[in-house]
């Protein structure tokens, strides 16, 4: 009689125990905070593109672009056992080469009303931009998963600000035809040049690891598609005495971000 007893009570645990795995949610919590970090090596970037500089000491030596990474932080809900949404703030930080070929080359109309022409090759760091993007996500298990535990995929939309960071760029010349370094410095980009704005289309795929009854580990990685807004609203070349026109910095970040398309990420979940 005992032993049936025992029986009976640790299948009424084992039940219970299940009934629990299976609400809505994990562990029955509905609400999700997630944060997490994401990188990525530039590839095509350096492929495609000549070495840049970088400041080392003072210093300006030759270097692959290896800056590329952000980090993450959203809030979401889940729906269903498996679909959530989440609202997600993200802030990116990559860099871009000033020089192409290089080189820093204008042409401008100066205020004499003479078409003035120049090409130099200094050593020029690269250029620190900054992204803050808002995406809307929705993340969904397989049939056989949970959200947010197992393997999860998502899908977001997200709309970025993305604006040069710092503004005292290092340059070494040697100075022509009264250029200087100073001079390249004062005038490497645009004023005019403001915020971006753009789109990125993202689809990412992860595997999460509970840990406790409310938090959870993952790994994963996101593919995305980026465009920039509004390439028009700046100057070109023929219009600022810039080495960099609005639109030619438009133009290099919108390559950065085109050529990113793979990001690895890790991050952990708290559930409540």
């Amino acid at each position: 009689m005992r032993q049936i007893k025992r029986i009976l009570a640790l299948a009424a645990i084992g039940l219970a125990g299940t009934a629990l795995g299976q609400e809505k949610g994990f562990y029955g919590k509905n609400t999700f905070i997630e944060v997490g970090a994401q990188g990525q090596f530039p590839v095509l970037q350096n492929i495609l593109n000549d070495k840049g500089y970088v400041e080392k000491n003072g210093t300006l030596q030759k270097s692959y672009d290896l800056k590329d990474f952000g980090f993450r932080a959203s809030l979401g809900t889940i729906i269903s056992e498996n679909v959530a949404l989440a609202l997600e703030y993200n802030h990116r930080m990559y860099q871009v080469n000033g020089l192409r070929g290089g080189e820093l080359n204008r042409q401008y109309i100066d205020s004499a009303g003479t078409l003035r022409t120049d090409y130099i090759t200094p050593e020029v760091a690269f250029i620190g931009i900054q992204e803050r993007m808002i995406m809307p996500r929705i993340i969904f298990s397989t049939n056989s998963g949970r959200v947010p535990a197992g393997l999860t995929h998502e899908f977001g939309i997200g709309y970025s600000l993305i604006s040069v960071y710092g503004s005292d760029f290092m340059v070494n010349y040697a100075g022509t035809n009264g250029i200087t370094a100073e001079s390249i410095m004062k005038n490497l980009i645009d004023p005019e040049f403001d915020e971006l704005r753009g789109l990125t289309y993202m689809y990412g795929v992860r595997m999460n690891y509970p840990v406790s009854k409310n938090f959870l580990v993952n790994i994963g990685f996101r593919y995305s598609y980026s465009s920039l807004l509004n390439k028009k609203g700046f100057r070109d070349k023929e219009l600022s005495e810039a080495w960099l026109s609005g639109r030619e910095m438009w133009s290099r970040v919108n390559q950065h971000r085109q050529f990113g398309i793979i990001n690895f990420s890790v991050g952990g979940v708290l559930c409540f």
